[in-house]
């Protein structure tokens, strides 16, 4: 049951992390318009430089979750690698223990912010084309919500790892298989 868990949730972490992907390109239609409207055309446009900034904060922020599952986070283990597997997993337990109640304050918190936006149909006062902002407000519970589920799972590795008990893991069978 646990490995289904873990699988379940290290594919909608992957599939999220795929599809937000395809952001970037968007992003990148949006400025390479804009250089070209601006730079070949005279014509610079209203919108592009406010629709690539909401887009690669929705890009930055929806990639949390994929990004712990692939353990792509910056972390600093000088100590760390010179750790048993028991101590690494005390602490990587208590360290997501810690981040899992920050994430769930920062989820009420977010949730909060973007019903607030959608209640009043929020709209940016920073450019004169002022688009819509509460979608892209909504995306920050949205991904938090999805960093919170891949932070269980990666709990549940911890505490395993700190109790000894081997698990059948999805993510150590795909490393097996790339080796």
């Amino acid at each position: 049951m646990i490995s289904k868990y873990l699988e379940f949730q290290d594919g909608l972490s992957d599939l999220v992390g795929r599809g937000i992907r395809w952001l970037t390109l968007l992003m990148l239609g949006v400025l390479l318009f804009e250089i070209g409207s601006r730079y070949l055309l005279g014509a610079p446009t209203e919108w592009a430089h406010e629709s690539s900034t909401m887009l690669y904060g929705s890009f930055c922020i929806l990639a949390g979750a994929y990004t712990l599952k692939e353990q792509a986070h910056v972390r600093s283990d000088v100590l760390y690698s010179h750790l048993g597997t028991k101590t690494k997993g005390l602490l990587d337990t208590f360290g997501l223990l810690l981040t899992i109640l920050c994430m769930l304050v920062f989820f009420k918190l977010s949730l909060d912010f973007a019903i607030a936006s959608w209640e009043i149909r929020e709209f940016s006062s920073k450019s004169t084309w002022q688009p819509p902002v509460y979608p892209f407000k909504a995306t920050v519970p949205v991904a938090v919500g999805l960093l919170i589920l891949q932070l269980f799972a990666e709990l549940i590795r911890s505490i395993t790892k700190m109790l000894g008990i081997e698990i059948d893991d999805p993510r150590s069978r795909l490393a097996a298989s790339d080796s």
